[in-house]
C-alpha cells in the first residue's frame, strides 16, 4: 500500500502486531511483509527510562506501558487513526493472559479500536502458505516453541 493511502485513508487496512520480547512488527493487511521492525521497548512516562515492553511490576504498569507503546506504533510508525482500523494481534501460543488481557483494554478502552483478533503466529505460518498442517518451528528471543 502506498504512504498516499495510509495518510487519505483510501481503504482501512486492518492493522497486524506482532509484539515479540526483543522487536515489534507491525504493518498493515494485505501488504506482504511488516512495514517496520521496531525494539519493544518504549520510554516509561514515570521514570523517564527506557524499558522493555515485557518487563513491567504488575497490571497498572504494564498498562502504561502499554499505552505508551500502543500510542507510538499508531501515532509515530503507522500514521493512523486508531478508530479507523481494526487490529490483528500475532501471539505466542505461551503469552500470559494478563498481558493478553492488558492490551485488549488498553486498545479497547484508550484507543477504542472497533475490534480485536487474536491470531496464534504458528496457525499465521501456515496461513500465508496456504497449507493446513506443518511442522512450524519457532525461535525466538527468550524461547524456542516447535509445534
Amino acid at each position: 500500500m502506498p504512504m498516499y493511502e495510509t495518510i487519505t485513508g483510501a481503504d482501512k487496512y486492518s492493522v497486524i502486531l506482532d509484539i515479540g520480547t526483543a522487536y515489534t512488527k507491525i504493518g498493515f493487511a494485505r501488504e506482504t511483509g511488516p512495514r517496520f521492525i521496531i525494539p519493544t521497548e518504549v520510554v516509561h512516562p514515570l521514570t523517564g527510562k527506557i524499558v522493555r515492553v515485557w518487563n513491567y511490576q504488575g497490571k497498572d504498569d504494564l498498562f502504561i506501558i502499554l499505552k505508551e507503546f500502543v500510542h507510538k506504533l499508531y501515532f509515530k510508525y503507522l500514521a493512523v487513526n486508531p478508530k479507523d482500523r481494526r487490529a490483528v494481534i500475532v501471539e505466542s501460543v505461551l503469552c500470559p493472559t494478563l498481558f493478553r488481557n492488558t492490551l485488549a483494554e488498553v486498545l479497547f478502552m484508550h484507543f477504542e479500536i472497533p475490534s480485536l483478533i487474536y491470531v496464534p503466529s504458528h496457525l499465521m505460518a501456515l496461513f500465508t502458505l496456504g497449507i493446513s498442517s506443518a511442522l512450524v518451528m519457532d525461535v525466538g528471543y527468550s524461547e524456542t516453541i516447535t509445534l
